[in-house]
């Protein structure tokens, strides 16, 4: 984990519970607590600097979204399961993305058209450049923006709810030089999709394109 997280914990406004809950995950997906490792209460405590409830009530969270499971009278552990549960996550995901392409297609203003032309712009360089970095930020404004084009309260917040695994397939995936190409094309045809309002081939292409990603992410 981030060694600045105790900072997080006393700087921001969210719940110690959350904040510890999105640390551990973070963990989890980035693979520093690989499946089987052994969560303890009392040393997570210590490192956050607080009672064991909250990492409880995050432990809880965790086993909720099946990144963990706790046995009897054992203690909590990585789930052995976690790939899968990214992979259906990730399923759930490019639905919610694939209909908030579809509602961004039929509701698009031409500013902020300009704005996804400016991204892919940006992409294409950045590809080019082969700068996973630069390319990952990138990935993720462009699919932010159009979840905000969309209008869509639910979608907007329930995508929200799972952005770390978001976060985790598209470092993952990018991290592969020769994925930089086929996710530029797959954004580019994103865009033109937006661009003509074709709202079912906006829905179809993200969809495939997220389901795509994982499954590169997660090979």
């Amino acid at each position: 984990m981030e060694k600045d997280i105790q900072k997080k914990i006393s700087m921001q406004s969210r719940s110690v519970r959350d904040l510890i809950f999105e640390a551990l995950k973070e963990a989890i997906m980035s693979g520093e607590y690989e499946p089987g490792f052994h969560l303890r209460e009392r040393e997570l405590a210590k490192f956050f600097e607080v009672s064991t409830t909250p990492i409880k009530e995050a432990f809880r969270l965790l086993s909720n979204e099946g990144l963990v499971k706790t046995l009897p009278r054992k203690g909590t552990f990585v789930s052995d399961d976690m790939m899968r549960s990214v992979e259906e996550i990730a399923r759930v995901r490019a639905a919610l993305e694939g209909v908030a392409a579809r509602f961004a297609a039929l509701k698009r203003t031409d500013e902020e058209l300009s704005k996804l032309e400016a991204l892919i712009k940006q992409m294409k360089k950045h590809t080019s450049e082969n700068d996973s970095e630069k390319l990952n930020a990138c990935n993720s404004t462009f699919h932010q923006c159009i979840r905000e084009f969309a209008r869509n309260g639910f979608i907007f917040k329930q995508v929200e709810s799972v952005r770390s695994y978001d976060q985790f397939i598209r470092r993952k995936a990018l991290s592969n030089k020769t994925e930089h190409e086929r996710a530029y094309k797959e954004h580019f045809l994103i865009y033109q999709m937006i661009l003509n309002q074709d709202a079912d081939g906006a829905e179809n292409v993200m969809r495939e394109h997220i389901i795509r990603s994982a499954k590169v992410a997660l090979s």
